[in-house]
């Protein structure tokens, strides 16, 4: 009889752990397709603004907005002279990915690195990048103040570092290590800006800032 109860419990015993299994891998995958469809129901924003401000006639400010929300994108260019004439070139929204390319191309030409920076180079200008980002939940920002990107890019001075060696308490300030401060990515970055759209857009910006600049 007790040889006969012996199977019986294995494969009861068999058919709880398959029952568990199975519930275990069912509530496993309702979770990850509850994670997948939380993550695409999730908002999705890109922003990106570039603010250029001239301390010298003619051009008082020049403003660049790349903004995509859940797959829309929107454009705008704004000049606004000293002699108070007011141009805005808006491109209408649109489910197209003009803007996350545009994103991607900064973020590969370097954004998220760029640091706020000293006056230096032609100062009369006024650089004021600000990037924003949210996905899946997650979201980041910045904003960088900065002069003469052609300055940071190519003619930045150098940097030095003094190793204090406890043998030697007079360092040899004749054979300093330095590194180049120059850093291109800020070029990059508002040529990024300069070149954003098609070519019907940057000719209308071409022709706002003529207009601008003959205003004054």
């Amino acid at each position: 009889m007790r040889r006969n109860v012996v199977p019986l419990l294995i494969a009861a015993l068999s058919i709880v752990m398959v029952v568990a299994a199975f519930f275990i891998y069912r509530g496993t995958e309702l979770s990850r397709t509850a994670d997948m469809k939380r993550i695409q129901n999730a908002p999705s924003r890109i922003d990106e603004r570039l603010t250029i401000q001239y301390d010298k006639p003619p051009i008082y400010q020049e403003i660049y907005s790349m903004r995509d929300v859940n797959g829309i994108s929107t454009a705008q260019y704004q000049i606004h002279g000293y002699s108070g004439k007011l141009v805005t070139i808006t491109a209408p929204p649109d489910r197209n990915y003009s803007v996350s390319f545009f994103f991607e191309q900064t973020v590969q030409d370097g954004i998220w690195k760029l640091v706020n920076k000293p006056p230096r180079g032609n100062t009369d200008v006024h650089y004021t990048l600000y990037v924003h980002q949210q996905v899946n939940g997650e979201h980041g920002s910045r904003t960088i103040v900065f002069t003469d990107p052609h300055y940071w890019a190519v003619t930045a001075g150098r940097q030095y570092a003094i190793h204090l060696d406890p043998k030697k308490p007079t360092p040899d300030l004749l054979h300093l290590q330095s590194t180049s401060l120059a850093d291109p990515h800020y070029q990059r970055v508002i040529d990024d800006f300069r070149k954003f759209g098609p070519p019907s857009f940057r000719s209308k910006v071409a022709q706002a800032q003529r207009m601008i600049r003959s205003a004054h």
